[in-house]
């Protein structure tokens, strides 16, 4: 899924939420990552963001701001660059 202004966080919350990902970012770095939930953050500048960690676990980690991602997916065996 192709990341841009019009992305739809529910649209990203439906597909993803509770799989491992691979997040392409705009840096080029291609990152793995279980996503937990989205995160609306209207009241900053930093804008919206998918709340993830690296374990697996329901529990919260960290974020990734829409505004950082280029692209996400389905993680597939050896396509993250961990």
């Amino acid at each position: 899924m192709k990341i841009s202004i019009e992305t739809n966080l529910y649209d990203i919350l439906d597909k993803f939420q509770c799989k491992w990902v691979n997040v392409q970012l705009k840096e080029g770095k291609s990152v793995k990552v279980f996503l937990l939930d989205i995160d609306f953050l209207g009241d900053n500048d930093v804008g919206d963001a998918i709340v993830y960690n690296t374990t697996g676990s329901l529990d919260y980690g960290d974020a990734i701001y829409l505004k950082d991602m280029n692209e996400i997916e389905l993680y597939k065996d050896g396509k993250s660059r961990e």
